[in-house]
């Protein structure tokens, strides 16, 4: 069973212009008190409650200036007062015909007393986030504000220790290697493996030994050498090959295959942010907690041997829908 609209469009618009610039009563979510009881002086009255002065006064205070502009008549205020009149003859309507018994708008209240209870518990008690926390999360974090330029390479090797019969050789194959680098498209890099295979002579060879992954100028120093690293830094262009390199171990190509330049984000720069950043990672630490106690008072356990039971046929048709969709929520995270 599915709801189906009960107003016209420009009905509905008014309704939902009841709550333009903030959730709150405009939104009808609550209805009048009967005449008898209401409190204020009314504004529109109808057979079992009203619109008083004091209910218009404060949701229009909770709008945003934008819709404040469309009841600024008489005749604009009127319609924006009997709208919701009209929506609160609606619901009584609705409660006269038991729907508020009826299984998807009890589960719709369940996901509203849901969120309210999120939004009061994790939104109205948060405590705020200071600029010491934001400065203390910076620091802690500081490699992702603050971190030198790497380039990723692939590297080919003509293996020819310093001081090897066949030196003279090696460099030459290196240098038909090269000639043949060059003629590869500059984002061939499958070509180029290829060419990394054949220089180590082993077929089966496996080209991602060959790839540096992002490094530093002085971290790829250290791992190949600084005549290597000299030649990195000649490299501007994903893609760009460099010329022959010779080093003690031998004969060196490398390909540009990745650049992740210079990051420098002062603190300044980030504090909005990481305020944001730090507000919710404290949320879901809470949420996770405060479900984890729910789940612990509650004695919460799953019968895993019935769970194996369940039944899911993924080829199977979809069945029509015979009520709302459940609400859910995801399991608590660990806590730290």
């Amino acid at each position: 069973m599915r709801f189906r609209p009960l107003l016209s469009v420009p009905a509905l618009s008014v309704l939902l212009f009841s709550g333009c610039g903030k959730e709150g009563p405009a939104a009808g979510s609550t209805s009048s008190p009967p005449a008898a009881q209401v409190k204020g002086t009314p504004v529109v009255s109808f057979q079992g409650g009203a619109i008083t002065l004091e209910q218009l006064q404060t949701y229009i205070s909770q709008m945003n200036p934008a819709a404040r502009t469309r009841v600024q008549s008489v005749e604009q205020r009127r319609e924006y007062a009997e709208g919701l009149a009209r929506f609160e003859l609606f619901v009584q309507e609705a409660r006269r015909r038991g729907l508020d018994q009826d299984p998807e708008v009890l589960e719709a209240a369940k996901r509203a007393m849901v969120q309210r209870l999120l939004h009061k518990e994790f939104e109205e008690q948060a405590a705020p986030v200071t600029p010491e926390d934001i400065a203390a999360y910076y620091e802690t974090n500081k490699a992702e504000f603050i971190s030198p330029a790497r380039g990723r390479y692939s590297h080919l090797l003509v293996p020819a220790p310093a001081g090897s019969a066949d030196r003279a050789a090696k460099k030459k194959q290196a240098q038909a290697l090269l000639d043949k680098a060059r003629k590869l498209q500059p984002l061939d890099f499958d070509g180029f493996d290829a060419l990394v295979k054949e220089a180590s002579g082993d077929p089966e060879a496996k080209p991602a030994s060959a790839d540096t992954h992002l490094v530093t100028p002085g971290e790829l120093k250290e791992k190949l050498g600084p005549e290597v690293a000299a030649a990195a830094g000649k490299l501007q262009r994903v893609g760009e090959t460099s010329a022959v390199v010779e080093s003690p171990k031998g004969f060196h190509l490398l390909k540009l295959t990745d650049v992740r330049p210079e990051r420098n984000q002062p603190l300044e720069a980030v504090s909005s942010m990481l305020r944001t950043r730090i507000a919710r990672e404290r949320r879901e630490a809470r949420v996770s907690a405060y479900t984890e106690k729910l789940q612990e008072q509650a004695q919460f356990k799953t019968d895993t041997a019935v769970l194996e039971k369940l039944q899911v046929d993924v080829q199977a048709p979809q069945a029509e829908a015979t009520g709302p969709v459940p609400g859910y929520l995801p399991a608590p995270q660990p806590t730290r």
